[in-house]
């Protein structure tokens, strides 16, 4: 089901496009007189331009084909008007939707008197309250050696390695909620996986192992032989299934994970 969000979402994304048309639109503009229009008319199988400079030159100065470029920048500059245009208009009819959108779940259970309301399963939870009782849900994690070391994240969490602190900052410091080490059934067997997420607009979930000892061969072929047990439940690497690694010599990128989170959080269905 569509939600405001999404609308929202849709909204920022083509505000982004315009401001980056627009930019371009500007430095075309620059590059020919003011007010300058092309004209194409076909001749024989293809077709030569002029370039218009005011309102009553009807038949406009003939381009030569070594001025080319400035017919090209002419119609880039036309094109780029009417796509800001169609644009602009897209926003209006998303906003015009927005103000007329309402979730008829939410609508009917605000028609239910409070007292009603506590006997009510309700057929759809709002995002919000579908994200509380994920990130609530009680699970039984993987336990800790005695003596392993300890690792903590910045919010107190301990993790496994210095590595999996990384990658759990940069989730919280972006605010994609996550499990660690909740078990996950893939068939007849119970994995951990490092971190699980969830998409908010799928209502699925989603999981990030980190393999950190990638130059050990043995580790390597648990790593890889683990793969496969996702794979083999159709769970699939950007689909249902992320998966980073490093070597010694080849440490956590971090900048390069910031990056990956930062796009992983909209389509996660998460506001940036």
């Amino acid at each position: 089901m569509i939600t405001e969000q999404d609308i929202i979402n849709e909204i920022e994304a083509i505000e982004d496009q315009i401001r980056n048309i627009s930019s371009e639109f500007e430095k075309l503009k620059k590059r020919v007189p003011e007010g300058a229009r092309l004209r194409a008319a076909k001749h024989g199988k293809s077709y030569q331009y002029f370039i218009k400079s005011h309102g009553t030159d009807t038949n406009g100065k003939y381009i030569k084909q070594k001025d080319r470029k400035t017919a090209s920048v002419l119609a880039q500059i036309e094109y780029d008007s009417k796509l800001i245009s169609e644009l602009c208009k897209r926003i209006e009819t998303l906003k015009r939707f927005q103000a007329a959108f309402g979730n008829p779940f939410d609508n009917t259970l605000d028609q239910m008197v409070f007292g009603k309301r506590e006997l009510i399963a309700p057929h759809y939870l709002a995002d919000e309250v579908y994200l509380s009782k994920w990130i609530n849900q009680e699970y039984t994690g993987l336990s800790f050696e005695e003596h392993a070391a300890e690792y903590y994240t910045r919010k107190g969490l301990r993790v496994r390695s210095k590595s999996e602190i990384l990658i759990a900052d940069i989730l919280d410091d972006l605010s994609i909620p996550f499990l660690y080490e909740k078990p996950l059934h893939l068939n007849s067997e119970i994995v951990h996986p490092d971190f699980t997420l969830l998409n908010i607009k799928q209502r699925k979930e989603m999981y990030w192992e980190h393999f950190g000892m990638m130059d050990d061969m043995d580790y390597r072929n648990k790593a890889f032989l683990k793969i496969r047990k996702y794979e083999s439940n159709g769970l699939f690497r950007h689909d249902s299934f992320i998966w980073t690694f490093e070597t010694g010599r080849f440490p956590l990128d971090t900048k390069a994970i910031r990056k990956m989170a930062k796009e992983l959080k909209t389509t996660l269905g998460y506001h940036t």
